[in-house]
């Protein structure tokens, strides 16, 4: 769904959306007062810590530090991006999703036809497959699920079905009615010479669910392994299918996480993989969809769990495709470790053979990223060879160098050493000169004044107590028109708050959350989130004090370009004019007082 958003849609779609009821459908809610409290969905904790605030739209977990307005927990819980998000809320309370121009409506509409003619037709075709798979034709496809000991639960779950020949599923779509574009726009079928044919005939079939759990495509499996053809085959990228996109079990994985808490996902390579760890009972197990892990994967990954245990093939090329993901979901700021697999078995594998408490264990000693990415370096590095040995440690050092403290880089020096095998003292006088060389231009920037520093400190908390008593609307607060906040995103806040006030409408709490990336904008979340004292005579101690330290950094700027405009100014009368101004600041400035 593209295309702007017409002004006031998310505000009318959020006061229609009761965060509470919504909730409701996902955790079990407790009221206190006008706060209601739940165990949080985003951790695991045994003592109720998620606490959501109806009135002002938002909720907010004490132990993680988790926040947002409905919108954010639509997103988190069913894994969808915003505007996904939007259409799911929209949907549950009946509402169109309004656009900026008539333009942008009428492209939307066609689009969501054409969509819902392919999805339609999409799950006619899951329908039809799952059926075919109990028939008497399927007996290679019956005898290849018995082989690979999948059971009917797994069947079901995955909705697993067969295309018996190339012709069946065109001629049955043909009787529902269906046109052929709609079936080439699905990419069910391919043409060739003006003759239609299933795209993924004689397969084994494997549905491919987006977040919403609608089937967006298909992967086939050969059961003919006599046949020159690829092991697996997906249905091309239509208008609701893409391959860089597409993630195998999420739509399990989400159904699972509304009854089950996950500290993590499984990242496996394969179908079977994934079939088999959601059948051994690691219901948190996904896999991409037929290729290599993308941004894009990890950006969907991300909005279901902050944490990835990588779970490839122990072969080569299984360690080779580890390699060149794990950077890929670093960079989407997932934390990452790596489940290690013996003798080049992949999950299926291993898991038939040593049950699912041995598999257990690999998870609880899964690697850490750079543990990994050393002990990989030193098995591809021949240390036989001294020329070999000395690259091996440039790179190791290259590795580690970039941690944040030496004493963090320290604990690699053993290791490397051992695998290189030279004298710890050796890695690590090479690892101080590295740390050093980088940190230089770090240590001539930093700033001399501990009194400056300390000032700016004390203007920041300063700031941060009054908008925080402002947001959350403290009985103590001080109508006050002539702050000023050094920090953008604090004066753009401040600003925003006062105009709604002019214009008599009340700010809330959750309309920061269309406002501002709480991912990107911290400051703003840590208002959100703002822990008081619990205390109100010292909680409105520290505001006025805060809003005495607020006018001292004003009067002080004030003061300071008066006195460029003194030194640059020619005329006695001029001159005359802006020493009596500071004059009169100074002495205001004097006579602000603390209260203790």
């Amino acid at each position: 769904m593209e295309g702007k958003l017409k002004d006031g849609f998310i505000a009318d779609l959020k006061s229609r959306c009761s965060i509470t009821q919504i909730a409701s459908k996902y955790l079990e809610l407790t009221k206190r007062g006008r706060t209601f409290w739940a165990r949080c969905p985003f951790h695991y904790e045994k003592t109720p810590s998620f606490s959501i605030d109806e009135y002002e739209g938002y909720y907010h977990c004490f132990g993680c530090g988790e926040s947002g307005d409905v919108i954010s927990f639509i997103k988190k819980m069913e894994g969808l991006s915003f505007m996904e998000a939007i259409e799911y809320l929209s949907k549950m309370v009946g509402m169109e999703v309004q656009f900026e121009s008539q333009a942008d409506m009428a492209t939307i509409a066609k689009q969501n036809k054409q969509k819902k003619q392919v999805l339609k037709a999409l799950y006619d075709v899951k329908e039809l497959y799952k059926q075919q798979l109990y028939e008497k034709t399927a007996i290679k496809a019956q005898q290849y699920i018995k082989d690979r000991k999948m059971n009917k639960t797994s069947l079901d779950n995955f909705e697993i079905g067969y295309s018996p020949n190339f012709k069946f599923i065109y001629n049955k779509l043909k009787t529902l009615g269906y046109e052929d574009e709609t079936l080439l726009n699905a990419g069910i079928i391919s043409e060739s010479k003006g003759s239609y044919y299933d795209a993924i005939a004689e397969r084994l079939v494997f549905p491919i669910y987006n977040t919403y759990g609608e089937v967006i495509g298909f992967s086939g499996r050969i059961l003919d392994s006599t046949l020159d053809v690829a092991k697996y085959k997906n249905t091309r990228q239509t208008i609701v299918f893409d391959k860089s996109k597409a993630i195998f079990g999420l739509k399990q994985v989400v159904d699972a996480k509304r009854v089950q808490r996950f500290d993590y996902l499984i990242l496996a390579e394969g179908q079977i993989d994934v079939i088999m760890l959601h059948q051994f009972g690691f219901r948190n197990a996904v896999a991409t969809q037929g290729t290599a892990l993308t941004e894009q994967h990890a950006s969907i990954l991300k909005k279901v769990c902050d944490t990835i245990y990588v779970c490839y093939d122990g072969d080569s090329a299984g360690q080779k495709a580890t390699y060149r993901a794990l950077d890929i979901l670093q960079n989407a700021n997932l934390k990452v470790r790596i489940i290690n697999i013996p003798n080049g078995q992949d999950p299926d594998e291993f898991l038939k053979k040593f049950g699912a408490e041995e598999f257990q264990k690999l998870i609880d000693n899964a690697e850490e990223v750079l543990d990994y990415k050393l002990r990989t370096l030193a098995q591809n590095s021949n240390m036989s060879s001294n020329e070999s040995r000395l690259e091996f440690l440039k790179k190791a050092i290259e590795l580690i160098k970039n941690l944040p403290t030496l004493a963090e880089a320290d604990v690699y020096v053993a290791p490397i050493a051992k695998y290189a095998n030279v004298a710890n003292n050796v890695v690590r006088e090479s690892l101080v000169n590295s740390m050093s060389s980088l940190n230089t231009k770090k240590t001539k920037v930093v700033d001399s004044s501990i009194n400056e520093q300390n000032f700016r400190d004390a203007y920041q908390k300063a700031d941060k107590i009054i908008l925080a008593s402002l947001l959350h609307k403290k009985p103590y607060i001080i109508d006050n028109d002539n702050l000023s906040f050094v920090n953008t995103n604090y004066q753009r806040l401040y600003t925003l708050m006062k105009s709604k006030k002019e214009n008599g409408v009340e700010f809330k709490i959750s309309d920061l959350y269309d406002i501002f990336n709480f991912e990107e904008d911290k400051d703003i979340a840590e208002l959100v989130n703002y822990k008081f004292l619990n205390d109100e005579d010292k909680d409105k101690l520290e505001y006025l004090n805060s809003l005495n330290v607020n006018k001292i950094r004003s009067l002080e700027i004030e003061i300071k370009d008066l006195e460029t405009l003194y030194k640059n100014a020619t005329d006695l009368s001029k001159k005359t004019e802006l020493l009596n101004k500071i004059g009169n600041l100074s002495k205001e400035l004097a006579q602000i007082k603390f209260t203790f």
